[in-house]
């Protein structure tokens, strides 16, 4: 005989599973880096960006290219997830909405492959729109964590992530910024991946912390009654 589950208990999995999408998202497109790095001859970790990996006349920009998609489709999902974790309010709608720009762009931004720097400084269309989809990207994630520290402001399960979040807005936006004016050209690719690093930190820790309540009440519904 088939039972149903309460349509509260549904909806509190279909939100868990939203929510692991964000524990997935960092390591799942780490592997792809790795992976892209390793059958792309000559590519460096410290000078080259990481959307060379996925740039116009390399050996497989496929790789990459698959691994933005994936990671955005992840990121797009746990963005869902959170939204209904935090209570559908207004704010925690723009958190969603701006999280899905997010993944929406870095998926427009793999579909527009980057210049190959291995083809000279040749600038194409379709380099200047990979570049306007990344920075819109990263600029809506930017104000999507400086709106997600609002809406946990008040909340006390979400003590310190106001300051946390605010701290990695800040840090990118200074990364960023030495990574644009191109004031440490030799380390470009380090550079970069500490303003990635900083944001995939942020994802998996609030993916963590969203999903701990939730793992501690499932605990207690099915501790036995003494």
């Amino acid at each position: 005989m088939h039972t149903t589950l309460p349509a509260a208990e549904t909806a509190g999995r279909a939100t868990r599973w939203l929510l692991l999408c964000g524990v997935l998202a960092p390591p799942v497109l780490a592997v792809f880096v790795i992976a892209a790095a390793a059958v792309t001859p000559g590519y460096s970790h410290l000078s080259d960006t990481v959307s060379q990996l996925g740039a116009r006349g390399r050996p497989h920009p496929e790789v990459m290219n698959a691994g933005f998609i994936v990671y955005a489709l992840l990121l797009s999902g746990f963005a869902h997830g959170l939204y209904r974790h935090l209570g559908r309010s207004t704010g925690a709608r723009a958190v969603w909405l701006l999280l899905t720009i997010c993944g929406l762009t870095i998926i427009l931004s793999a579909i527009f492959q980057d210049d190959s720097m291995a083809l000279g400084d040749v600038t194409t269309l379709e380099g200047i729109l990979h570049g306007v989809f990344a920075q819109i990207a990263f600029f809506a994630l930017v104000i999507g964590m400086t709106v997600f520290a609002r809406v946990v402001y008040l909340k006390p399960e979400w003590r310190c992530f106001t300051q946390f979040s605010l701290a990695v807005v800040v840090l990118n936006l200074v990364l960023s910024l030495m990574f644009l004016i191109e004031v440490a050209t030799p380390v470009e690719g380090a550079l970069q991946r500490s303003f990635f690093g900083l944001s995939l930190a942020w994802l998996l820790a609030v993916s963590l912390r969203a999903l701990r309540p939730q793992v501690c009440a499932e605990y207690q519904d099915s501790s036995p009654t003494k």
